[in-house]
């Protein structure tokens, strides 16, 4: 056992270990708590940068959006008319309302005949046939699904140029 003479500066000495311990908490509870504090300042900082980062990528997203959708339209709409203005054409050639004229050499044809002399204005140098209506219509429904073609990939270079721009 201890000592009646040491009890009372032992039980000082717990006393004061037990006070210095509770203090020493308290002082480690408040940093921690400063830390923790400071750690979800952090946190809403980098959690609001993040947020507006996304919100400028999504408006630049939307200005790229309606972007592609302007050239779309404009070309779909040249789309639609060149194939109106193919199909018109080739319904006039295939009823013979209008007529399409080819040059043609004369020298390879029987019925024309070849001189050689100077040219003159009837002597074939410039000499043209007409194409049957339903050739003719075909030629002209070919030639419109080719520009199509063009309008379309044209269509597609804009879009990806106009895409690829906002890649960099």
């Amino acid at each position: 056992m201890i000592s009646a003479a040491l009890r009372p500066p032992l039980l000082a000495l717990l006393v004061g270990i037990a006070i210095g311990w509770a203090i020493n908490g308290w002082r480690l509870g408040a940093d921690l708590s400063a830390l923790r504090a400071d750690h979800a300042q952090q946190l809403e900082r980098i959690a609001a940068a993040q947020a507006a980062a996304i919100a400028e990528q999504q408006q630049i997203r939307d200005q790229l959006e309606k972007q592609l959708a302007a050239i779309d339209h404009q070309r779909y709409q040249e789309l639609t008319h060149a194939q109106e203005n193919s199909d018109r054409l080739a319904a006039d050639l295939a009823t013979a309302r209008q007529r399409l004229r080819v040059r043609i050499d004369p020298a390879s044809c029987g019925g024309v005949p070849d001189t050689s002399g100077t040219a003159g204005v009837d002597d074939g140098a410039g000499a043209q046939a007409d194409l049957h209506p339903a050739t003719a219509a075909g030629v002209v429904r070919v030639t419109g699904r080719a520009d199509q073609c063009r309008a379309r990939l044209m269509a597609l270079q804009e879009w990806v140029m106009e895409v690829s721009k906002r890649g960099d």
